[in-house]
Protein backbone atom coordinates (compact mmCIF):
# COMPACT_ATOMS: atom_id res chain seq x y z
CA UNK A 1 0.00 0.00 0.00
CA UNK A 2 1.35 3.64 -1.04
CA UNK A 3 -0.21 6.95 0.50
CA UNK A 4 -0.40 9.82 -2.27
CA UNK A 5 -2.58 12.53 -1.76
CA UNK A 6 -4.53 12.23 0.43
CA UNK A 7 -5.12 8.69 -1.09
CA UNK A 8 -4.18 5.13 -0.54
CA UNK A 9 -3.54 3.10 -3.08
CA UNK A 10 -3.06 -0.44 -3.51
CA UNK A 11 -2.67 -3.19 -6.01
CA UNK A 12 -5.87 -4.53 -7.81
CA UNK A 13 -7.02 -7.93 -7.15
CA UNK A 14 -6.66 -10.57 -9.77
CA UNK A 15 -10.36 -9.99 -11.13
CA UNK A 16 -10.04 -6.52 -11.19
CA UNK A 17 -9.62 -4.80 -14.89
CA UNK A 18 -7.04 -2.10 -13.65
CA UNK A 19 -4.01 -2.12 -12.23
CA UNK A 20 -4.25 -0.43 -9.34
CA UNK A 21 -7.10 0.34 -6.73
CA UNK A 22 -7.53 3.88 -5.32
CA UNK A 23 -9.05 4.52 -2.11
CA UNK A 24 -10.33 8.10 -0.65
CA UNK A 25 -11.67 7.58 2.81
CA UNK A 26 -14.40 10.42 3.88
CA UNK A 27 -16.74 11.19 6.88
CA UNK A 28 -20.40 10.35 6.71
CA UNK A 29 -22.57 13.33 8.93
CA UNK A 30 -25.54 10.84 8.89
CA UNK A 31 -24.25 7.76 9.66
CA UNK A 32 -21.82 9.48 11.97
CA UNK A 33 -19.33 7.25 10.90
CA UNK A 34 -15.72 7.19 8.20
CA UNK A 35 -16.27 5.78 5.08
CA UNK A 36 -14.80 4.91 1.75
CA UNK A 37 -14.75 5.77 -2.38
CA UNK A 38 -12.77 3.93 -4.62
CA UNK A 39 -11.84 3.74 -8.28
CA UNK A 40 -9.34 1.70 -9.99
CA UNK A 41 -6.23 3.19 -12.02
CA UNK A 42 -3.54 2.16 -15.03
CA UNK A 43 -1.41 4.98 -13.63
CA UNK A 44 -0.11 6.61 -10.39
CA UNK A 45 0.95 9.68 -11.85
CA UNK A 46 0.92 12.97 -10.02
CA UNK A 47 -1.46 13.84 -12.57
CA UNK A 48 -3.08 10.90 -12.84
CA UNK A 49 -4.00 10.87 -9.21
CA UNK A 50 -5.16 14.48 -9.19
CA UNK A 51 -8.15 13.47 -11.47
CA UNK A 52 -9.01 10.45 -9.47
CA UNK A 53 -9.14 12.72 -6.59
CA UNK A 54 -11.59 15.06 -8.13
CA UNK A 55 -13.42 12.18 -9.26
CA UNK A 56 -13.62 10.84 -5.99
CA UNK A 57 -14.56 13.96 -4.60
CA UNK A 58 -17.54 14.25 -6.74
CA UNK A 59 -18.68 10.97 -5.71
CA UNK A 60 -18.42 11.66 -1.94
CA UNK A 61 -20.40 15.19 -3.32
CA UNK A 62 -23.42 12.66 -4.82
CA UNK A 63 -23.41 10.32 -2.03
CA UNK A 64 -23.89 12.78 0.42
CA UNK A 65 -26.18 14.96 -1.07
CA UNK A 66 -28.20 12.11 -1.86
CA UNK A 67 -28.14 10.77 2.24
CA UNK A 68 -31.26 12.43 3.36
CA UNK A 69 -33.41 10.41 0.24
CA UNK A 70 -34.99 7.59 1.76
CA UNK A 71 -33.41 4.56 0.52
CA UNK A 72 -34.99 2.03 2.80
CA UNK A 73 -37.99 1.55 0.28
CA UNK A 74 -35.82 -0.40 -2.03
CA UNK A 75 -37.26 -4.18 -2.29
CA UNK A 76 -34.61 -6.98 -2.57
CA UNK A 77 -35.41 -7.62 -6.23
CA UNK A 78 -34.31 -3.97 -7.31
CA UNK A 79 -30.82 -3.85 -4.98
CA UNK A 80 -30.25 -7.75 -5.91
CA UNK A 81 -30.31 -6.11 -9.75
CA UNK A 82 -27.83 -3.21 -8.49
CA UNK A 83 -25.09 -5.57 -7.10
CA UNK A 84 -25.00 -8.00 -9.74
CA UNK A 85 -24.93 -5.06 -12.38
CA UNK A 86 -21.64 -3.91 -10.19
CA UNK A 87 -20.52 -7.60 -10.05
CA UNK A 88 -20.74 -8.57 -13.45
CA UNK A 89 -17.23 -7.15 -15.15
CA UNK A 90 -15.66 -7.26 -12.04
CA UNK A 91 -15.76 -10.49 -11.39
CA UNK A 92 -14.89 -13.48 -13.82
CA UNK A 93 -17.52 -14.81 -16.23
CA UNK A 94 -17.92 -18.08 -14.47
CA UNK A 95 -18.09 -16.31 -11.04
CA UNK A 96 -20.88 -14.43 -12.13
CA UNK A 97 -23.17 -16.97 -13.53
CA UNK A 98 -22.07 -18.62 -10.02
CA UNK A 99 -23.65 -15.76 -8.76
CA UNK A 100 -27.34 -15.56 -10.45
CA UNK A 101 -27.50 -19.25 -9.89
CA UNK A 102 -27.35 -18.81 -6.10
CA UNK A 103 -29.25 -15.26 -5.66
CA UNK A 104 -32.17 -16.61 -8.22
CA UNK A 105 -33.83 -18.76 -5.77
CA UNK A 106 -33.57 -16.37 -2.97
CA UNK A 107 -35.02 -13.45 -5.08
CA UNK A 108 -37.97 -15.75 -6.02
CA UNK A 109 -38.73 -16.07 -2.38
CA UNK A 110 -37.79 -12.61 -1.05
CA UNK A 111 -37.76 -10.36 -4.32
CA UNK A 112 -41.06 -8.27 -3.40
CA UNK A 113 -39.91 -7.58 0.52
CA UNK A 114 -38.35 -4.09 1.44
CA UNK A 115 -35.01 -5.38 1.73
CA UNK A 116 -34.57 -3.34 5.29
CA UNK A 117 -37.07 -5.66 6.42
CA UNK A 118 -34.83 -9.10 6.07
CA UNK A 119 -33.41 -10.06 9.02
CA UNK A 120 -31.00 -12.83 9.95
CA UNK A 121 -33.55 -15.65 10.70
CA UNK A 122 -35.56 -14.96 7.89
CA UNK A 123 -32.17 -15.82 5.93
CA UNK A 124 -31.27 -18.87 8.25
CA UNK A 125 -34.97 -20.11 7.42
CA UNK A 126 -33.95 -19.87 3.84
CA UNK A 127 -30.97 -21.29 4.20
CA UNK A 128 -31.46 -24.44 6.72
CA UNK A 129 -33.92 -26.24 3.96
CA UNK A 130 -32.18 -26.26 1.17
CA UNK A 131 -30.62 -29.71 0.19
CA UNK A 132 -27.12 -28.85 -0.87
CA UNK A 133 -23.57 -30.20 0.42
CA UNK A 134 -21.96 -28.28 3.64
CA UNK A 135 -19.50 -26.55 1.00
CA UNK A 136 -22.21 -25.42 -1.52
CA UNK A 137 -24.09 -23.99 2.07
CA UNK A 138 -20.69 -22.16 2.68
CA UNK A 139 -21.08 -20.06 -0.75
CA UNK A 140 -24.20 -19.54 -0.37
CA UNK A 141 -24.17 -17.99 2.49
CA UNK A 142 -20.94 -16.33 1.37
CA UNK A 143 -22.73 -14.67 -1.53
CA UNK A 144 -25.70 -13.70 0.47
CA UNK A 145 -23.54 -11.83 2.72
CA UNK A 146 -21.58 -9.81 -0.02
CA UNK A 147 -25.21 -8.88 -1.74
CA UNK A 148 -26.18 -7.52 2.30
CA UNK A 149 -22.80 -5.58 2.90
CA UNK A 150 -23.57 -4.05 -0.73
CA UNK A 151 -26.63 -2.56 1.03
CA UNK A 152 -25.02 -1.67 3.82
CA UNK A 153 -22.41 0.07 2.39
CA UNK A 154 -25.29 1.82 0.00
CA UNK A 155 -27.17 2.74 3.01
CA UNK A 156 -30.19 0.44 2.59
CA UNK A 157 -29.69 -1.40 5.83
CA UNK A 158 -28.18 -0.27 8.75
CA UNK A 159 -25.71 -3.53 8.89
CA UNK A 160 -25.95 -7.17 6.76
CA UNK A 161 -28.21 -9.50 8.43
CA UNK A 162 -25.97 -12.20 7.47
CA UNK A 163 -23.27 -10.89 9.75
CA UNK A 164 -24.72 -12.30 12.81
CA UNK A 165 -26.17 -15.16 11.56
CA UNK A 166 -24.36 -18.45 12.90
CA UNK A 167 -25.26 -21.95 11.01
CA UNK A 168 -24.76 -25.43 12.81
CA UNK A 169 -21.78 -26.83 11.85
CA UNK A 170 -21.48 -29.79 9.97
CA UNK A 171 -19.90 -32.84 11.51
CA UNK A 172 -18.26 -34.63 8.23
CA UNK A 173 -19.59 -38.64 8.48
CA UNK A 174 -17.97 -41.45 7.61
CA UNK A 175 -19.57 -42.01 4.58
CA UNK A 176 -18.69 -38.86 3.23
CA UNK A 177 -15.33 -38.96 4.40
CA UNK A 178 -15.07 -41.94 2.25
CA UNK A 179 -16.92 -40.33 -0.45
CA UNK A 180 -14.26 -37.83 -0.31
CA UNK A 181 -11.13 -39.48 -0.19
CA UNK A 182 -12.80 -42.04 -3.09
CA UNK A 183 -12.75 -39.63 -5.88
CA UNK A 184 -9.91 -40.09 -7.58
CA UNK A 185 -7.69 -42.87 -9.76
CA UNK A 186 -4.83 -43.65 -9.07
CA UNK A 187 -2.13 -45.15 -11.87
CA UNK A 188 -3.08 -48.71 -11.43
CA UNK A 189 -6.98 -48.19 -11.49
CA UNK A 190 -6.26 -46.19 -14.69
CA UNK A 191 -4.35 -48.73 -16.14
CA UNK A 192 -6.91 -51.38 -15.16
CA UNK A 193 -9.96 -48.77 -16.59
CA UNK A 194 -7.89 -48.09 -19.86
CA UNK A 195 -7.51 -52.16 -20.50
CA UNK A 196 -11.26 -52.50 -19.81
CA UNK A 197 -12.56 -49.52 -22.28
CA UNK A 198 -10.54 -51.35 -24.99
CA UNK A 199 -11.35 -54.54 -24.47
CA UNK A 200 -14.98 -53.44 -24.57
CA UNK A 201 -14.93 -51.06 -27.55
CA UNK A 202 -13.65 -53.77 -29.42
CA UNK A 203 -17.44 -55.99 -28.52
CA UNK A 204 -19.53 -53.50 -30.20
CA UNK A 205 -22.26 -54.46 -32.37
CA UNK A 206 -21.54 -51.16 -34.94
CA UNK A 207 -18.70 -49.86 -36.06
CA UNK A 208 -19.50 -46.55 -34.80
CA UNK A 209 -20.81 -47.57 -31.54
CA UNK A 210 -16.50 -49.21 -31.87
CA UNK A 211 -15.39 -46.20 -33.06
CA UNK A 212 -17.29 -43.65 -30.25
CA UNK A 213 -16.00 -45.79 -27.79
CA UNK A 214 -12.59 -45.73 -28.70
CA UNK A 215 -12.73 -41.75 -28.47
CA UNK A 216 -14.12 -41.89 -25.29
CA UNK A 217 -11.71 -44.58 -23.84
CA UNK A 218 -8.68 -41.67 -25.32
CA UNK A 219 -10.75 -38.90 -24.28
CA UNK A 220 -10.71 -40.53 -20.64
CA UNK A 221 -6.86 -41.66 -20.71
CA UNK A 222 -5.96 -37.56 -22.05
CA UNK A 223 -8.39 -36.12 -19.39
CA UNK A 224 -5.82 -37.98 -16.67
CA UNK A 225 -2.64 -37.23 -18.28
CA UNK A 226 -3.61 -33.22 -18.32
CA UNK A 227 -5.45 -32.95 -15.26
CA UNK A 228 -7.42 -29.81 -16.77
CA UNK A 229 -11.20 -28.79 -16.36
CA UNK A 230 -13.33 -31.10 -18.77
CA UNK A 231 -14.69 -27.91 -19.98
CA UNK A 232 -11.42 -26.78 -20.90
CA UNK A 233 -10.25 -29.90 -22.70
CA UNK A 234 -13.79 -30.25 -24.86
CA UNK A 235 -13.41 -27.12 -25.72
CA UNK A 236 -10.01 -27.52 -27.37
CA UNK A 237 -9.46 -26.21 -31.02
CA UNK A 238 -6.51 -26.78 -33.35
CA UNK A 239 -5.41 -22.96 -33.16
CA UNK A 240 -5.07 -23.69 -29.28
CA UNK A 241 -2.39 -25.76 -29.95
CA UNK A 242 1.74 -24.74 -31.34
CA UNK A 243 2.30 -27.77 -32.94
CA UNK A 244 6.20 -27.04 -33.64
CA UNK A 245 6.46 -26.01 -29.95
CA UNK A 246 4.23 -29.08 -28.45
CA UNK A 247 2.61 -25.73 -25.73
CA UNK A 248 -1.12 -25.46 -25.58
CA UNK A 249 -2.14 -21.85 -25.12
CA UNK A 250 -5.35 -22.00 -23.06
CA UNK A 251 -7.39 -19.25 -22.99
CA UNK A 252 -11.07 -20.85 -23.37
CA UNK A 253 -13.59 -23.09 -22.28
CA UNK A 254 -16.50 -24.15 -23.72
CA UNK A 255 -19.85 -22.41 -22.56
CA UNK A 256 -21.65 -25.41 -21.39
CA UNK A 257 -24.38 -23.68 -20.10
CA UNK A 258 -25.28 -21.58 -23.86
CA UNK A 259 -24.09 -23.88 -25.88
CA UNK A 260 -26.45 -26.04 -28.14
CA UNK A 261 -25.67 -29.33 -30.10
CA UNK A 262 -24.17 -28.20 -33.16
CA UNK A 263 -23.38 -24.81 -32.11
CA UNK A 264 -20.82 -24.65 -29.47
CA UNK A 265 -19.93 -21.71 -27.87
CA UNK A 266 -16.71 -20.58 -25.93
CA UNK A 267 -16.15 -18.10 -23.06
CA UNK A 268 -13.42 -16.87 -21.01
CA UNK A 269 -11.56 -19.34 -18.48
CA UNK A 270 -12.93 -19.52 -14.92
CA UNK A 271 -10.24 -16.69 -13.29
CA UNK A 272 -7.30 -15.11 -15.10
CA UNK A 273 -5.07 -17.55 -13.40
CA UNK A 274 -6.70 -20.16 -15.17
CA UNK A 275 -5.42 -18.76 -18.66
CA UNK A 276 -2.06 -20.60 -19.23
CA UNK A 277 0.19 -22.02 -21.38
CA UNK A 278 1.22 -25.90 -21.23
CA UNK A 279 4.31 -28.19 -22.69
CA UNK A 280 1.99 -31.02 -23.59
CA UNK A 281 3.42 -34.73 -23.32
CA UNK A 282 4.30 -36.64 -25.76
CA UNK A 283 1.81 -39.34 -24.66
CA UNK A 284 -1.60 -36.40 -25.07
CA UNK A 285 0.28 -34.83 -28.45
CA UNK A 286 -0.36 -38.13 -29.73
CA UNK A 287 -3.97 -38.32 -28.66
CA UNK A 288 -4.40 -34.94 -30.18
CA UNK A 289 -3.26 -36.23 -33.12
CA UNK A 290 -5.59 -39.41 -33.45
CA UNK A 291 -8.52 -37.35 -33.23
CA UNK A 292 -7.40 -35.03 -35.92
CA UNK A 293 -6.58 -37.37 -38.22
CA UNK A 294 -10.34 -39.20 -37.54
CA UNK A 295 -12.11 -35.83 -37.65
CA UNK A 296 -13.60 -33.63 -40.69
CA UNK A 297 -10.97 -31.51 -42.43
CA UNK A 298 -12.77 -28.42 -41.37
CA UNK A 299 -13.46 -29.70 -38.36
CA UNK A 300 -12.90 -27.09 -35.58
CA UNK A 301 -12.84 -28.48 -32.19
CA UNK A 302 -10.68 -31.52 -31.41
CA UNK A 303 -12.61 -33.82 -28.92
CA UNK A 304 -15.70 -34.81 -31.58
CA UNK A 305 -17.72 -37.80 -31.96
CA UNK A 306 -17.55 -40.49 -35.05
CA UNK A 307 -20.44 -38.49 -36.51
CA UNK A 308 -18.31 -34.62 -35.60
CA UNK A 309 -20.47 -34.09 -32.57
CA UNK A 310 -18.59 -32.19 -29.50
CA UNK A 311 -17.65 -34.69 -26.05
CA UNK A 312 -19.76 -33.76 -23.14
CA UNK A 313 -19.26 -34.21 -19.37
CA UNK A 314 -22.34 -36.03 -18.99
CA UNK A 315 -21.16 -38.63 -21.73
CA UNK A 316 -18.27 -39.11 -20.32
CA UNK A 317 -19.54 -39.61 -16.53
CA UNK A 318 -22.21 -42.15 -18.22
CA UNK A 319 -19.12 -43.90 -19.68
CA UNK A 320 -17.09 -44.11 -16.56
CA UNK A 321 -20.16 -45.59 -14.55
CA UNK A 322 -20.35 -48.74 -16.69
CA UNK A 323 -16.56 -49.71 -15.71
CA UNK A 324 -18.00 -49.94 -11.95
CA UNK A 325 -17.62 -53.24 -12.17
CA UNK A 326 -13.60 -53.04 -13.59
CA UNK A 327 -12.92 -51.27 -9.87
CA UNK A 328 -15.60 -53.11 -7.48
CA UNK A 329 -14.32 -51.69 -4.33
CA UNK A 330 -14.77 -48.18 -4.95
CA UNK A 331 -17.92 -45.88 -4.65
CA UNK A 332 -20.43 -45.47 -7.92
CA UNK A 333 -20.13 -41.62 -7.16
CA UNK A 334 -15.97 -41.73 -8.32
CA UNK A 335 -16.68 -42.66 -11.52
CA UNK A 336 -16.90 -39.06 -12.78
CA UNK A 337 -14.51 -36.82 -15.16
CA UNK A 338 -13.52 -34.65 -12.45
CA UNK A 339 -12.18 -37.56 -10.64
CA UNK A 340 -9.08 -38.00 -13.33
CA UNK A 341 -8.66 -34.10 -12.29
CA UNK A 342 -8.17 -35.04 -8.70
CA UNK A 343 -6.39 -38.36 -10.32
CA UNK A 344 -3.72 -36.06 -12.09
CA UNK A 345 -3.02 -34.12 -8.88
CA UNK A 346 -2.14 -36.94 -6.83
CA UNK A 347 0.06 -38.36 -9.36
CA UNK A 348 2.37 -35.32 -9.81
CA UNK A 349 2.67 -35.42 -6.14
CA UNK A 350 3.76 -38.86 -6.23
CA UNK A 351 6.37 -37.72 -8.81
CA UNK A 352 7.35 -35.11 -6.26
CA UNK A 353 6.70 -32.32 -8.64
CA UNK A 354 6.52 -28.80 -6.55
CA UNK A 355 2.63 -27.67 -5.48
CA UNK A 356 3.71 -24.27 -7.38
CA UNK A 357 4.26 -26.13 -10.55
CA UNK A 358 1.19 -28.47 -9.97
CA UNK A 359 -0.86 -24.78 -9.35
CA UNK A 360 0.44 -23.28 -12.51
CA UNK A 361 -0.75 -26.56 -14.65
CA UNK A 362 -4.20 -27.17 -13.04
CA UNK A 363 -4.79 -23.19 -13.77
CA UNK A 364 -5.66 -22.09 -9.57
CA UNK A 365 -4.44 -19.12 -7.85
CA UNK A 366 -2.58 -20.52 -5.01
CA UNK A 367 -1.41 -24.01 -3.65
CA UNK A 368 -4.87 -23.60 -1.10
CA UNK A 369 -7.10 -25.50 -3.50
CA UNK A 370 -4.25 -28.62 -3.93
CA UNK A 371 -3.95 -28.59 -0.05
CA UNK A 372 -7.69 -28.03 1.45
CA UNK A 373 -9.13 -30.27 -1.55
CA UNK A 374 -6.93 -32.07 -3.88
CA UNK A 375 -4.55 -32.70 -1.65
CA UNK A 376 -6.38 -34.56 1.15
CA UNK A 377 -6.11 -37.75 -0.98
CA UNK A 378 -3.30 -40.02 -0.19
CA UNK A 379 -2.12 -42.94 -2.35
CA UNK A 380 -0.55 -46.26 -2.15
CA UNK A 381 2.66 -45.04 -3.45
CA UNK A 382 2.32 -41.71 -0.51
CA UNK A 383 2.02 -44.25 1.87
CA UNK A 384 4.93 -46.39 1.33
CA UNK A 385 7.16 -43.19 0.44
CA UNK A 386 6.03 -41.95 4.10
CA UNK A 387 6.72 -45.65 5.14
CA UNK A 388 9.99 -45.41 3.79
CA UNK A 389 11.40 -42.10 5.40
CA UNK A 390 10.03 -42.81 8.78
CA UNK A 391 10.61 -47.15 8.99
CA UNK A 392 14.62 -46.27 10.27
CA UNK A 393 13.92 -42.77 11.69
CA UNK A 394 16.26 -42.08 15.42
CA UNK A 395 17.02 -39.47 16.41
CA UNK A 396 21.09 -40.29 15.95
CA UNK A 397 20.75 -41.10 12.09
CA UNK A 398 18.01 -38.10 11.58
CA UNK A 399 21.27 -36.74 9.58
CA UNK A 400 21.14 -39.43 7.18
CA UNK A 401 17.41 -40.88 6.71
CA UNK A 402 16.67 -38.10 3.47
CA UNK A 403 19.80 -39.52 1.87
CA UNK A 404 18.97 -43.00 2.54
CA UNK A 405 15.32 -42.91 1.55
CA UNK A 406 16.28 -41.04 -1.31
CA UNK A 407 18.14 -43.85 -2.41
CA UNK A 408 15.68 -46.30 -1.68
CA UNK A 409 13.17 -44.25 -3.34
CA UNK A 410 14.96 -44.21 -6.86
CA UNK A 411 15.60 -47.91 -6.71
CA UNK A 412 11.97 -48.98 -6.40
CA UNK A 413 11.22 -46.67 -8.77
CA UNK A 414 13.82 -47.88 -11.47
CA UNK A 415 12.85 -51.46 -10.97
CA UNK A 416 9.12 -50.72 -11.79
CA UNK A 417 9.96 -48.57 -14.57
CA UNK A 418 12.45 -51.10 -15.96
Amino acid sequence: MATKNGLRIYPEKSTGKSKYRVVMDYYHPQEERWKQVTCGTDSTTKKSLEGIKNKLSLKVEKILGESGKSKTGLTVAEAMAEWLATRKGAVADGTHVEDLHVVRPFVAQFGRWKVSKVEKDHVKDYLLPLSIAPASMKNYRSRLNLFFEFCEDEGYIKESPVYRLRMPKHMETLEEKKKREDKNFTVDEMRMLLTAMETRADLARTEETRQNNWRKRYFVEFQFLMGDRISESVGLRGQDIDFDKGVLHLRTQLDVVNSRSGSPKLKTLKTKHSERDILLKRRELEIIHWFIERNDEDAEFIFLSEKGALMKGTVINTYLKRFCDVLPYKLKSSFVSHALRHGNVMLQKELGIDEQVIVQRGGWSDTQMISRVYGRHVTPVLLERADLALKDFSLQNSRNIHEKTDEIWDLRRSKRTG
